[in-house]
């Protein structure tokens, strides 16, 4: 499918894994990188206070892999531990509970040097039972994207679990922001690698298998409490005043309808007490990014994000 691999270059890639009590998936995600077309790669994988014996079971079953053996849940700062350490030019992000196709790596490696603005690549993460769109995957993107979601195409934002970020990115912009905890880290930092310059590409090519349980996932309280905290502390720090006055209000209102859709609104007084808790903190932390990278960036939320959808669309899949 993609020409010339002969001449490729041979970068490291570091692929890095995050898990927590999921034995037997993250065995399964670490063979699926050692089955891998291309092979001059490296697995860090971060343990977070697993008591399944998955840190036993890695390094009988893959010795070769690095395990960083962690005594409870640190969230983000688990990805930046792993990515301190990293020895490869690519970093790719990985779920563990998801196994990449035999040609991943190797495409990645040849976009990449195809094209030397792209910084980061997003993965395409499908249902590895049905190989169809995987609505649970971490599309990044709107209802009305998914259309696409078969072609490359320019973005502004990437999932965290199938991700390849160029080792100098981090360089330049800094780790994953570790006072989100979890989520939304790769829309923050996908601001700041697109304020640094950098392009962020979706990339079909680029196949990350699910492997989504059989049943469906309950709505989870914790999940819907950092979504709301985390967009408000991504738009107090990052976004200029004239997109933090516009966006924060309709995030706010979208998550009170949804809280009383579902008749649960403890977790959204949460979450607005814990943002105007850290307010002082958020304020000194504050680097919103420049005009011209925040007009671009609204450009890809009218394009492919929550601007291009109807009131209708856009409430029904925020509530």
């Amino acid at each position: 499918m993609l020409k010339d691999r002969e001449e490729m270059k041979n970068p490291l890639i570091s692929v890095i894994i995050i898990t927590w009590n999921r034995r037997t998936d993250v065995l399964e995600t670490i063979q699926s990188v050692y089955d891998q077309a291309y092979q001059n790669f490296e697995i860090i994988v971060v343990d977070n206070g697993s008591t399944d014996d998955t840190v036993a079971a890695i390094h009988y079953e893959y010795p070769l892999a690095r395990v960083i053996a962690l005594n409870q849940n640190t969230g983000i700062a688990a990805r930046n531990d792993a990515i301190r350490i990293a020895n490869g030019d690519i970093i790719f992000c990985l779920d563990s509970d998801a196994s990449l196709d035999k040609y991943t790596l190797e495409n990645i490696v040849y976009r990449f040097e195809e094209a030397t603005e792209i910084g980061i690549i997003n993965s395409r993460i499908v249902n590895a039972s049905t190989r169809k769109f995987d609505p649970n995957g971490g599309w990044s993107y709107s209802a009305k994207q998914r259309a696409m979601w078969e072609q490359e195409f320019m973005t502004h934002n990437f999932s965290e679990g199938g991700c390849a970020i160029r080792k100098e990115v981090f360089a330049q912009t800094g780790l994953f922001w570790e006072k989100l905890f979890f989520g939304r880290e790769g829309e923050e930092f996908g601001l700041r690698a697109l304020d640094a310059g950098y392009k962020i590409l979706y990339y079909p090519s680029a196949i990350v298998y699910h492997r989504v349980p059989p049943q469906k996932r309950p709505v989870n309280w914790n999940t819907q409490y950092y979504d709301l905290r985390n967009s408000l502390y991504i738009y107090f720090v990052r976004y200029p005043w004239w997109i933090l006055i516009w966006f924060a209000p309709l995030k706010i209102c979208a998550s009170l309808l949804r809280g009383l859709r579902r008749r649960n609104l403890q977790w959204f007084t949460k979450a607005l007490q814990d943002v105007i808790r850290e307010l002082p903190a958020l304020w000194k932390e504050r680097r919103p990014i420049r005009r011209e990278t925040a007009r671009r960036y609204l450009q890809f939320q009218q394009e492919q994000g929550a601007l291009s959808w109807g009131p209708i669309s856009w409430l029904h899949f925020k509530t």
